[in-house]
């Protein structure tokens, strides 16, 4: 009995050496990655050592600051600040624009992608932004554009309303 003891020890003692070290590497990359931001994911201010160029999205008198991703279609959105646009609510999950006044690039985008809360995304079919509040669906023709940092709140306040989206800077 001795014998199935010491491999039982050592086997749970490997499993728990595994899981620890797997938590030590999660934890450090979280903090080499950014703090922790909009509904618990971690800030994109800060994303592999690069600075993201901020913007500030006004509803009334709240101001949301977000952080733009670094692909062709946040520089593309970002061509076209500042921007006025009416938000409506699609879901529970999202509040969606009205059309942009172009199309924007797709330019290395993948095929599909799903909003999670906090996430900004541009959707191709409709020409429009969508603001997550909650996890939306994957679907083709999402592309993140932006990640909300502060002022997610102002996303709750029911039915339409403009928004005028500017860079911070």
């Amino acid at each position: 009995m001795r014998h199935v003891s010491a491999k039982l020890i050592r086997s749970k003692g490997i499993l728990f050496s595994v899981l620890l070290a797997g938590s030590l590497a999660a934890s450090s990359t979280l903090a080499a990655e950014g703090a922790t931001g909009v509904a618990g994911s971690r800030s994109l201010s800060v994303q592999q050592g690069k600075q993201r160029t901020k913007i500030h999205i006004t509803v009334g008198t709240t101001r949301m600051t977000a952080a733009l991703e670094d692909n062709p279609t946040a520089r593309d959105f970002a061509s076209l600040l500042p921007l006025t646009l009416k938000l409506r609510e699609f879901g529970a999950a999202e509040k969606v624009s009205e059309a942009l006044p172009r199309p924007l690039t797709e330019e290395g985008a993948p095929a599909t992608d799903a909003g999670d809360a906090g996430d900004i995304a541009y959707y191709a079919p409709w020409r429009n932004i969508a603001f997550y509040r909650g996890q939306g669906p994957n679907a083709s023709g999402v592309v993140r554009i932006a990640r909300i940092i502060s002022g997610i709140e102002a996303l709750h306040q029911p039915g339409q309303m403009p928004v005028t989206i500017t860079r911070a800077d």
